[in-house]
């Protein structure tokens, strides 16, 4: 089969490597789409050599059709649609069985990090950590659900965005990107906050009502022009520090901000803007599996147009120019497909 492998430092290779069969408890899934996630490019940017003797294959946003079933397992049968959460979770903590097992303290190493993962014609995954793509929706729309979509989704669904909410989202990458879309049929009015300019574009053109360039100046000043006493509720998903730094003029008094992003690690922000305004922060990770059917039936009501937050749609053989697509951080959403 024709799959993806790491090979250094933003290098891609495509490969013939050998069909996986499933083992017990596991579906073998023939993918028809596979996306890249921001967390896919820190391997691309600098893979452990282990991971690159290995072979693994990259990528955890996989949608596709079943066509095997390994031993144990029900409910499942070739021909099914299926979508990999790329957490492989225990079902067994606390977490996992109150349902939020996006959590989990017990997980083996995920789909395109330590198990092989979707940017391949053909992967294996746990029955447990397989999803129900529904009719209405395609195989790519699957595969931007599967991670990028339920991030942003789930920091929403806690913000409790409506119609009464100024929502500002900073970092127009692809989570940014949806959640701009998701806060946008949720009725929320939306600014996004990006130094791309075709990303700001790209946000307008979803239904932001306004964008803001971070290098043209203070944020905070920027922000309140439009509404003058800041955001009720901020997804910050850019993780930079400047972004967080920020959040104490872009957030309003008694305000909220959900941080999604995954960039720098030490978090930097005033602790006296936070304290004196009464701001509110939580993070947020993917979502838990149990979201699932909540976010496409959601998306379908709402008929959210997700593809428009595709900038490329390549063959896997495009895996090199697509991770360098992604990598220069310039477009959208960037999605393989396998036809």
């Amino acid at each position: 089969m024709r799959a993806l492998s790491l090979t250094g430092e933003r290098t891609i290779a495509v490969q013939d490597k050998p069909e996986p069969e499933p083992g017990p408890g596991e579906l073998l899934i023939r993918l028809r789409a596979s996306a890249i996630c921001g967390s896919d490019l820190h391997l691309y940017r600098r893979a452990p050599q282990a991971y690159i003797d290995r072979a693994v294959t990259p990528g955890h946003e996989g949608s596709g059709d079943v066509v095997g079933v390994g031993e144990g397992v029900t409910g499942w049968a070739p021909g099914d649609r299926a979508v990999v959460y790329f957490r492989r979770t225990c079902w067994e903590c606390d977490d996992c069985r109150s349902g939020n097992n996006q959590v989990c303290a017990v997980i083996r190493p995920g789909y395109g990090f330590g198990a092989h993962g979707s940017d391949a014609e053909l992967m294996t995954a746990d029955a447990s950590a397989s999803m129900r793509l529904p009719d209405g929706l395609s195989a790519r729309e699957g595969a931007i659900l599967a991670c990028q979509g339920g991030t942003a989704y789930a920091p929403l669904v806690r913000l409790g965005a409506g119609g009464r909410d100024r929502v500002a989202v900073s970092g127009l990458g692809p989570v940014g990107l949806l959640a701009a879309q998701f806060a946008l049929a949720m009725g929320a009015e939306v600014v996004g906050i990006d130094p791309v300019a075709e990303r700001r574009a790209l946000a307008e053109s979803l239904g932001a009502s306004a964008t803001i360039d971070p290098t043209a100046g203070d944020v905070g000043p920027a922000l309140k022009a439009i509404w003058p006493h800041g955001a009720d509720k901020l997804v910050e998903a850019s993780g930079a520090t400047p972004a967080h730094e920020a959040i104490p003029a872009v957030v309003r008094p008694r305000g909220t901000a959900a941080l999604v992003g995954l960039g720098t690690e030490p978090f930097q922000t005033s602790l006296n803007g936070i304290t004196r305004w009464d701001i509110n922060l939580f993070g947020s990770t993917i979502y838990p599996q149990t979201m699932w059917d909540e976010l496409c039936d959601f998306v379908q009501r709402k008929s959210i147009d997700l593809g428009a937050v595709v900038s490329h749609d390549l063959s896997i053989e495009e895996g090199p120019r697509g991770f360098q697509l992604a990598d220069e951080a310039a477009g959208g959403k960037i999605c393989f497909h396998f036809d």
